[in-house]
């Protein structure tokens, strides 16, 4: 009797146990299914947006060619398919609706829309600053100086889009302004600024650039080329532009570095990279730049000068995406001249994605 009551109990002990392992192993599947939905779900997502981000260089590439351009329906790429439609908002502004879709526009699973804003300008008020800075200006010290000496309202020293740290502002001669709307910094053709510098024998690699920093090469000595040095409209378009032959275009293939007593050097420098006059970490730290810059210097990454014992000075203006940052004994000073000069050559303004967000 007793041993068939034990019997019965262990029984039951032993269905309860297979019970719940069957109802523990059930929810371990059931979330081993759910774990594998989402994570195929969230590669679905990631690949639709890639699909669309794929849309949006289309658009940018297509728009380069034609500005007019509308759009493609569905195309396949990968394990999807992107679309997008242009629109046109004004002459100088595009709307980009760029779409992914996973497995296709007939049928996704996912879907993902970009919608982003395309310019092809440049601002007017783009050769009118001695600095220009799409980022932050950051000036030190108290022997900097940056100044726009044209008669009022045309003494506009500096303009900047994000922060603005200077420490004597009374050493700004003209005005300051904040613009947000400058930011990203307008990007020029640089295929077009690229063929100018090549014809004049202006373009630095990086084996032509260590020549420079070894003494055996040079930059142009002067803004303007050796032809032309009176600034006249020899072809009469009412420009001086570069069929008159009158301005160095300096291209830098990689970052610009000058260090040590750099001489007078000119031109419309066009650079790919950072502009460094004092390179931080290294041997060449100790030694700030002196010399002087005739022209403008033009970067989609950022510009620090370090003024030397003997100064350091730019004629011209500055542009630059990042930041501009001034320190020591260094200066800017605006020169229409110049300025007039590079707008007079027609570079052409090139497309770029001014502002994107996921719909």
């Amino acid at each position: 009797m007793h041993n068939n009551r034990r019997r019965g109990i262990i029984l039951i002990v032993v269905s309860l146990v297979i019970v719940i392992l069957l109802i523990l192993l059930s929810v371990f599947i059931f979330k081993g299914v759910q774990e594998k939905d989402l994570i195929q779900r969230q590669k679905d997502t990631y690949e639709a947006f890639n699909l669309a981000e794929a849309g949006l260089d289309r658009a940018v590439t297509e728009l380069k060619n034609d500005f007019n351009w509308a759009g493609i329906t569905a195309t396949a790429l990968g394990r999807g398919e992107y679309s997008l439609t242009i629109t046109s908002l004004s002459l100088t502004e595009r709307e980009a609706d760029c779409f992914g879709y996973i497995p296709s526009a007939a049928s996704p699973s996912r879907t993902t829309h970009i919608k982003a804003l395309i310019r092809k300008a440049i601002p007017a008020n783009f050769y009118k600053n001695a600095v220009y800075s799409a980022g932050d200006v950051d000036f030190n010290g108290n022997s900097f100086s940056v100044a726009n000496n044209e008669a009022p309202p045309d003494n506009k020293a500096v303009i900047y889009a994000d922060e603005y740290d200077v420490q004597n502002p009374e050493n700004i001669t003209g005005t300051s302004t904040q613009d947000a709307n400058i930011s990203p910094l307008a990007r020029l053709d640089f295929t077009q600024l690229r063929a100018m510098s090549v014809a004049q024998g202006n373009l630095y690699d990086a084996a032509r650039l260590q020549d420079v920093q070894q003494g055996s090469d040079t930059f142009p000595a002067a803004f303007w080329s050796a032809q032309g040095t009176d600034g006249i409209d020899n072809d009469s378009d009412n420009f001086i532009d570069e069929a008159d032959e009158r301005v160095n275009i300096v291209y830098i293939e990689g970052d610009l570095q000058l260090n040590g007593n750099i001489g007078s050097i000119g031109g419309f420098f066009v650079v790919a990279g950072d502009v460094l006059t004092d390179p931080s970490g290294g041997a060449d730290a100790t030694i700030n730049g002196n010399g002087s810059i005739s022209g403008c210097i033009y970067t989609l990454g950022e510009f620090t000068v370090n003024g030397g014992g003997g100064n350091l000075n730019v004629d011209g203006g500055i542009w630059a995406q990042d930041e501009v940052g001034i320190n020591g004994n260094a200066s800017v000073t605006y020169n229409a001249s110049y300025m007039n000069a590079i707008s007079g050559l027609s570079i052409n303004p090139d497309v770029q994605v001014v502002a994107w967000q996921e719909v």
